[in-house]
């Protein structure tokens, strides 16, 4: 005899028999929550999947790269070193050019000068520009002022940076024990700014 053909109706209510054979009242809440479960899962594999391996790698990057990006904090009382004395107008110390430019390029520096007029911080920061500090990577609200060496001792330990080079006996006497390193420039140790100035000399 010919076998009898299948109709798509006919094959669809087959399907709906059988899966009412395998759901009944009792595994049904089973089968449910099964199929909520895998639809969970398998949402949080699409969402979370490519995000998550992005935040490794950014890990991994950030981990590798950041002891690259750490810089020294370097204050540097431009009285003395950079700059002449106070009073001596905008002159800038030759010697002490190319080290301080240096400095500005591979530290975040900061500067602090006697000033007791608008004029002279004019000046200090005309002399600085013309110097190319500010190109070389110096920051303009970097650079502050003070009226007497015993202000610029107290603004040197608020920022806390991690080198101090000074000019001062004074300023460096008070700053001892007050930050992590002192270098007066002008000792045997440190006989210029340029001795000073080098990250790579050894900490006293």
């Amino acid at each position: 005899l010919p076998q009898a053909q299948r109709t798509p109706e006919g094959s669809w209510r087959m399907g709906a028999d059988l899966l009412a054979d395998l759901v009944s009242k009792k595994t049904a809440p089973y089968v449910i929550w099964t199929l909520v479960f895998l639809a969970c899962a398998i949402y949080f594999w699409l969402s979370r999947g490519p995000e998550g391996a992005g935040a490794s790698s950014g890990a991994r990057s950030g981990q590798s790269s950041s002891p690259g990006r750490r810089r020294r904090t370097v204050c540097v009382g431009l009285d003395g070193t950079l700059l002449g004395s106070s009073g001596g107008g905008g002159a800038v110390t030759e010697a002490a050019v190319g080290p301080f430019l240096r400095l500005c390029s591979i530290a975040d520096v900061f500067t602090v000068a006697l000033a007791e007029t608008d004029e002279r911080e004019a000046e200090v920061l005309r002399a600085l520009e013309a110097a190319g500090a500010f190109a070389a990577g110096l920051k303009r609200h970097r650079v502050m002022f003070s009226a007497t060496s015993t202000g610029r001792a107290s603004m040197v330990r608020q920022l806390q940076p991690s080198l101090h080079i000074e000019a001062a006996k004074g300023v460096a006497d008070a700053l001892e024990h007050k930050v992590p390193e002192v270098r007066l420039v002008g000792t045997p140790e440190w006989p210029t700014f340029a001795d000073g100035a080098g990250l790579e000399a050894p900490r006293s």
